[in-house]
């Protein structure tokens, strides 16, 4: 018996469900696995019994382990567990089940394989990484874009047929409407027609598909949008020491959230520059970084000091020892993975929160505005700023020029009349 399983004999489900031939096999390699990436001891024994579980199901119906697919797993989710009479310790939830399987499978894999990503419970699923596979493969979108479009279009997909099969041909544009107004209110216009994009797309590869979708593509709304009309908003130099005192500089936790924010800050990058940012793109001896950003552009930009010292300082003190070669990585289970875009955002969103700026600070992009305006006031041609915000087209960078009151003033005309 493997020895993981007498740590607490008194919870264990079955001993005997812990000798299936499948899970003695691989049972303290599991155990190990888990061990590694940090969980706790009884986070392991969770996963590990919600596994032994799962084997001992599949053994009673013959099924070998070489053999489980997406429907194996739905079956036993769905159908099993939440009647399951098989002993009264096992009444794990299904989010417990997944985690476990998930870790399972990715320690036999070497990865995670694809029939689990992240077993999604619902016929939504295959839709979804089809579509995904489309975004990518023939659309050509970043990692990024297809993750934000495939969770809009799943929210909408839920919304519509829940756990059933997703029937496009069902759909009238009523439902399209309802959809989006209903998901849309009180939201920004760029956020609204960033939903709507989402769903067009997603409309457009069904119609690749041979359904037709005409009719639900123009009954999308529309949203007025103009561009440069509103001003972006910016934090003030008060606003900005406030925040970058809410760190906990002694912790490793601390250390690494605030070297990204001051990459934020600093240099304007976007959240997903930041989690992708290597150990390769740091050219220490000449002061410069490497960015990977949107469209796949590469950019080199000159590191400032402050930047680097807050880098330095959590690579030398707060970073795990991990041989990943992200920059910036978890400190939480699993370890050994790199910090990604929740991460990224949550590290200001927290910081702000503890200083009283969490209306203020709502995301990350409201670094980038204020580090661009801040050039803008300080007579830097926007020229710069452009090339340092990686924009594409100048016009872009134009909306700034309507913070920079200095220059501003300087061309205003005299109010006519006298002033009361």
């Amino acid at each position: 018996m493997p020895k993981y399983t007498r740590i607490r004999p008194g919870h264990l489900l079955c001993e005997h469900w812990f000798e299936e031939a499948a899970l003695r096999t691989h049972a303290d390699a599991y155990v190990q696995y888990l061990i590694d990436r940090g969980y706790a001891r009884e986070t392991v024994e969770c996963y590990f019994r919600c596994v032994a579980h799962f084997i001992h199901w599949m053994a009673q119906r013959g099924i070998n382990l070489c053999d489980v697919s997406k429907s194996t797993i739905v079956q036993f989710l769905e159908r099993h567990l939440p009647h399951c009479q098989c002993a009264s310790r096992c009444r794990h939830t299904s989010a417990d089940v997944r985690a476990g399987l998930k870790h399972f499978f990715a320690m036999l894999d070497g990865a995670q394989p694809e029939h689990l990503t992240l077993i999604v419970l619902t016929p939504i699923a295959t839709e979804l990484a089809e579509f995904k596979r489309h975004l990518a493969e023939v659309r050509g979108l970043s990692d990024s874009t297809c993750t934000v479009r495939v969770r809009q279009v799943h929210e909408f997909l839920v919304d519509r047929f829940g756990a059933g099969p997703v029937q496009i041909s069902r759909l009238t544009p009523d439902d399209i409407v309802r959809f989006v107004m209903r998901r849309t209110n009180g939201l920004a216009p760029a956020t609204i027609k960033g939903i709507g994009i989402s769903l067009r797309s997603y409309l457009l590869f069904e119609s690749s598909r041979g359904t037709p979708t005409e009719t639900l593509i123009a009954a999308l709304p529309r949203v007025a949008q103009w561009r440069l009309s509103g001003l972006p908003e910016v934090l003030s130099s008060v606003e900005v020491r406030q925040l970058l005192k809410a760190f906990d500089r002694s912790s490793a936790t601390g250390m690494r959230d605030y070297a990204m924010t001051r990459c934020l800050l600093d240099l304007g990058l976007r959240r997903a520059e930041v989690a992708r940012l290597s150990l390769d793109d740091i050219d220490w001896r000449d002061g410069t970084l490497t960015i990977h950003g949107k469209g796949k552009r590469i950019d080199i930009v000159p590191l400032p000091k402050l930047t680097g010292n807050a880098i330095s300082e959590y690579l030398q003190y707060g970073r795990p020892n991990t041989a990943r070669r992200e920059v910036f990585v978890r400190h939480r289970p699993p370890l050994d993975a790199a910090a990604n875009l929740d991460i990224v955002r949550n590290a200001v969103r927290y910081a702000a929160a503890r200083c009283g700026l969490q209306q203020r600070v709502r995301g990350t992009h409201i670094f980038r505005h204020t580090m661009a305006c801040r050039m803008a006031q300080g007579g830097v041609p926007f020229k710069e700023i452009g090339d340092l915000l990686r924009h594409r087209s100048l016009d872009t960078t134009t909306i700034y020029a309507k913070v920079n009151l200095p220059a501003l003033r300087r061309v205003a005309l005299p109010w006519p009349g006298k002033r009361s």
